[in-house]
């Protein structure tokens, strides 16, 4: 199975895919320890870790 596939049979009607927002490596594998099976990236948290606007 491919990774879209895996990703796409997240999404069942009924069942809402809780996807946290990790802003940078440390707290993307806390998420997926925490048994998250996936995981979104932010632009601004990312850019906030490195002091800087995002844009």
């Amino acid at each position: 199975m491919s990774k879209a596939d895996e990703f796409l049979s997240l999404h069942v009607p009924g069942s809402p895919l809780l996807m946290p927002n990790a802003w940078d490596a440390g707290s993307a594998k806390v998420l997926a320890s925490l048994g998250f099976p996936a995981l979104a990236t932010t632009s601004s948290g990312y850019a906030a870790t490195l002091g800087r606007l995002d844009g």
